[in-house]
Formats: structure tokens, C-alpha cells, sequence
């Protein structure tokens, strides 16, 4: 099976078992370490010490996994579930009327602990393909569970672009993914990346709750509410 006919099927298994979005990086260097590193030495990072170990594997998929060659790069959505939804494609969200107040905890904690989703997943999928491709082949999967640039492989994989909230954006689903990656010792065909199409869009900066967006691109781990709500241990 060549190449670009194991990215078809990998693709269409994927669609089957409950991916959103997947596509192929290749397993190579990656150009954002530089900004990564200049990120942390500003302190954006807050308290995440653990962002600091293993820069150079995250630099490099190739270090987290001997022989790899391609990176399966996949996404799920997840939904809304507390009353802020856009009026209209486009709009910010406004708040539902409701009979109390909401506190804000970040979106994607809401729901069932995506790192389990996304595992099995995964595991499903790397199942179907061992079986389908019938050639041996080893995996590593992640999901934040390894050193790893993930929105720059998941944009070098065609899943979307880096906007300037740094989140990962697609035409169809907006930021609102969760990220998942399968490194691979087996060549793919691997997808293009897709063009940046904010424009002179700056209504993510304006939108944040908490000025952790300090600019395009320049987000203050220390102000998010996915810091504070997560990762913090001290008091907000």
C-alpha cells in the first residue's frame, strides 16, 4: 500500500470511530521551538515548570520515538454546554439568560477528561490500521502525556492554523479542539498546511475574559482562565 493510500484509510477510519479532524504531519524538526523557548524565558508560563524539561524532544518528534517518520495528528470538538453561544456565525458570544449567575472554569474541563477520549481513539485506530495495512509498525501516542509542539504538527498536518488567541483554528470548528498525536515508524503521505486566514481580525484579543492575550500571539499563561482553573495550585 503506497503512501498516500495509507493517509486515505487512516483518514476514513478515523471519521468512523469518532475523529473530528486528522491529518499527517512529518516527523521532522520544528520551526517554533525558537518562540517556545523565548515564551518561557519571558515567564508566560506561570507556575508550569514542567514546560521547561525536554526542549529539545519537543523540538523534534523524531526524539520521541526511534525511526519515526510520519505524525498522526487528530482532533474532536468540544461543545458548549454552558449558555454563551454566538447569535450568528461570526458573532461573539452572549449569554444565555438563566436564573443565576455563572462562574467561569475553562471549556474543555466541563466535560469527560479528553485525555482518555482521545486515548481510546487512538487505540482503536492504530488497531484498525495494524490490521488493514497487515505491516508491523510502532506508535507512540500523546495526549499531553509527552514533549510535543502539538498545534504546530496539527498545522503542519492541515488540521487548521495558529491564529492569534495561539489556539488552533479551523474554518469548520473554530478553536474549540482538543489535540491528539500518534507518532509513527511508517512513511505517510502528509497534508499540506493551511493558509492564515484571520486577516486583520483581532476579535479573539478583544473577546478574552481576562486579558491573558497581551497581543497577536502573545498569550499570558498567568491571566488564562485554563491556567488558574487547571494548572494553578495556589489561591485566584
Amino acid at each position: 500500500m503506497t503512501p498516500a493510500r495509507k493517509t486515505a484509510r487512516a483518514k476514513a477510519l478515523a471519521r468512523a470511530i469518532g475523529f473530528d479532524l486528522l491529518g499527517v504531519a512529518p516527523a521532522r524538526p520544528l520551526a517554533g521551538a525558537t518562540y517556545y523557548k523565548n515564551w518561557l524565558a519571558i515567564g508566560y508560563g506561570g507556575s508550569m515548570n514542567y514546560l521547561a524539561r525536554d526542549v529539545e524532544t519537543r523540538a523534534d518528534p523524531r526524539r520521541l520515538l526511534p525511526g519515526a517518520c510520519s505524525v498522526l495528528c487528530g482532533a474532536v470538538r468540544y461543545r458548549r454546554a454552558d449558555g454563551w453561544e454566538p447569535q450568528q456565525p461570526g458573532s461573539l458570544p452572549v449569554r444565555a439568560p438563566g436564573p443565576s449567575p455563572l462562574g467561569r472554569v475553562a471549556q474543555y474541563a466541563r466535560g469527560r477528561d479528553y485525555h482518555r477520549v482521545l486515548r481510546r481513539l487512538f487505540d482503536e485506530l492504530l488497531r484498525r490500521l495494524r490490521a488493514e495495512w497487515q505491516e508491523p509498525f510502532e506508535a507512540r501516542v500523546l495526549v499531553d502525556t509527552g514533549p510535543v509542539l502539538e498545534r504546530e504538527l496539527a498545522a503542519l498536518a492541515g488540521l487548521g492554523w495558529i491564529g492569534r488567541n495561539t489556539c488552533l483554528l479551523n474554518a469548520t470548528h473554530g478553536s474549540y479542539l482538543l489535540l491528539g498525536e500518534a507518532v509513527l515508524t511508517v512513511e505517510l503521505e502528509p497534508d499540506a498546511p493551511i493558509a492564515e486566514r484571520c486577516g486583520r481580525c483581532t476579535r479573539c484579543i478583544a473577546a478574552c475574559p481576562t486579558g491573558a492575550l497581551r497581543g497577536p500571539g502573545e498569550l499570558d499563561a498567568r491571566r488564562c482562565l485554563a491556567y488558574l482553573t487547571i494548572e494553578h495550585r495556589g489561591p485566584i
